[in-house]
């Protein structure tokens, strides 16, 4: 029923305080049944995901979602039957809104991403910046050469948008050693509109800067968290049901990670 506040089956603190900053649209809930979900992104979170629609769920959140093994994902995701949303930490839709709708249509030319984070963070974080090139180039991105090397990997890559033309993109990689150091992107989207988006969890950073030939806009900061962000999706996906990308779009990142993964081996 459109309107009607919606149950939510947290399973993390952090969704239950989000919970509870969106009264007029969901509550609390213990039990999965009729409600929408919160499942874990560690380990095999799509699992947890059919689990969840076994058990009732109406919608699904995946809190962080991780990779997964080849072969997990691919063949279910287009029949799950109800609204995932995959909470990526450094593919913030709203944030991703910001850096398309200021360059007003204006195609990039080239799109470049350095991306820094610890061993256990990095590969999240590079199928985030193979998300970032995806989003930006409007269209489907295949891997033309990669390499992976101790600490490091690059990847040259190119996007076909719908307009025609070819969009190349690069994406550079290395490991942090250093005790309590945290993920970084810098993405560069350039052509005759220069966008810049720099993702820095240690410094409370994401911000998103437009330069045009009439000067340069820098977004206005999203205070709002993840959480509330990823459920405020869902619960709009509910009231519309309008199909939502992000398993697809997932999918595809996921797929040129393993890539690159590979690539050297």
């Amino acid at each position: 029923m459109a309107g009607a506040r919606r149950g939510v089956c947290p399973a993390l603190p952090s969704y239950a305080a989000a919970v509870a900053t969106l009264p007029a649209g969901a509550h609390q809930v213990q039990g999965i049944a009729g409600a929408v979900a919160v499942v874990p992104g560690a380990g095999d979170w799509w699992q947890g995901v059919l689990s969840a629609r076994e058990q009732g769920a109406v919608a699904v959140v995946v809190a962080g979602p991780g990779m997964l093994p080849p072969g997990t994902i691919d063949a279910g995701a287009g029949s799950i039957g109800i609204p995932v949303v995959l909470a990526r930490s450094g593919l913030r839709p709203d944030i991703v809104s910001d850096a398309l709708l200021a360059r007003k249509g204006s195609p990039p030319r080239i799109i470049t991403v350095e991306i820094a984070a610890p061993a256990g963070e990095l590969d999240g974080l590079v199928c985030d910046g193979f998300g970032w090139i995806r989003s930006l180039a409007q269209g489907p991105v295949a891997m033309c050469s990669a390499r992976s090397s101790g600490p490091g990997r690059m990847a040259l890559l190119e996007s076909m948008p719908p307009r025609g033309g070819a969009t190349p993109a690069t994406l550079v990689a290395t490991v942090l050693d250093a005790p309590g150091a945290r993920g970084f992107m810098k993405l560069v989207a350039i052509g005759e509109v220069r966008t810049e988006v720099v993702i820095d969890p240690a410094a409370g950073l994401e911000r998103v800067e437009t330069s045009t030939p009439d000067g340069v806009l820098v977004a206005p900061r999203r205070y709002e968290t993840q959480e509330r962000l990823a459920l405020r999706r869902v619960l709009a996906a509910l009231s519309s049901a309008e199909p939502l990308g992000d398993l697809g779009g997932m999918m595809r990142d996921m797929m040129l990670l393993r890539g690159l993964q590979h690539a050297g081996h």
